[in-house]
């Protein structure tokens, strides 16, 4: 994950105990209700999420990130509600190799979702992050 320039000034500051604090309140909030824009796209990607495609080696999403898209935290992310537009720009980063690839090999579940990745098609990723805003 690549670390946001913005966000490290703006925390460098912090303490611990101020760290967990926001943790603490963030964690507390509720997501939300973006939905999806695309019922077309959300079939679609719906039927990606919990069922893969087997043709291409592509697994169910929902076996890593929960078949709400809850994610299990510091291990798979929560993708329930994200933003369409961010979602699709990961996978797509994904896809192209700019995210994953952790040289030093730490990264383990990086790499996996760049070999996901990069098997999905683009039109598979938009209806995947269509269908991903809209989970609850």
């Amino acid at each position: 994950i690549r670390a946001n320039p913005v966000m490290l000034g703006m925390s460098a500051s912090l303490s611990p105990a101020d760290m967990a604090a926001l943790g603490a309140y963030f964690a507390q909030q509720k997501p939300k209700g973006l939905t999806a824009k695309d019922p077309e796209l959300v079939k679609i990607g719906q039927a990606l999420y919990r069922g893969g495609d087997a043709a291409h080696g592509i697994p169910a999403c929902a076996a890593c990130h929960g078949p709400n898209g809850a994610g299990i935290p510091k291990t798979y992310p929560r993708l329930a509600g994200q933003h369409g537009d961010y979602t699709y720009a990961q996978l797509k980063a994904f896809h192209a190799g700019e995210r994953g690839a952790d040289k030093e090999g730490k990264d383990v579940n990086g790499r996996i979702m760049a070999a996901v990745a990069g098997k999905l098609s683009d039109s598979q990723m938009k209806a995947l992050a269509e269908y991903t805003a809209g989970l609850r």
